[in-house]
């Protein structure tokens, strides 16, 4: 599973996951909030073997699951636009946890970085 993180051009988060079989953009509408809530994510994961994280955007809402099934990872990403229509699948994944887990906390400091630099016009 390949996942990184950047900004697109309405300076939300983005986050591309992607393995052999698709590529998912995920997006979260106040970035510093999104970075801060999938590290308490993977803090939960870290200490529970569970952890998940809601990424609002104005036209609802992405919520990341994430669970450790020995060494091993599962992934979980949900949209939902609203209550009523309920949750719809948007990506689905497993993969070894430690490897991943370090790059999406490499990820979340690399792009904290770029959210401190100032815009150069």
């Amino acid at each position: 599973m390949r996942f990184s993180l950047g900004f697109d051009e309405f300076g939300r988060l983005a986050c591309e996951l992607q393995d052999d079989q698709e590529k998912r953009s995920i997006y979260g509408a106040d970035a510093g909030q999104a970075l801060a809530d999938l590290s308490a994510a993977l803090d939960d994961l870290d200490r529970d073997g569970y952890g998940e994280c809601l990424w609002p955007i104005s036209a609802g809402e992405y919520r990341w699951v994430f669970r450790r099934e020995g060494e091993n990872l599962r992934l979980a990403v949900l949209w939902v636009r609203s209550i009523a229509i309920g949750f719809q699948h948007v990506y689905w994944g497993a993969t070894p946890l430690g490897p991943f887990v370090a790059r999406v906390r490499e990820e979340i400091g690399r792009a904290r970085s770029e959210a401190a630099k100032p815009l150069s016009r």
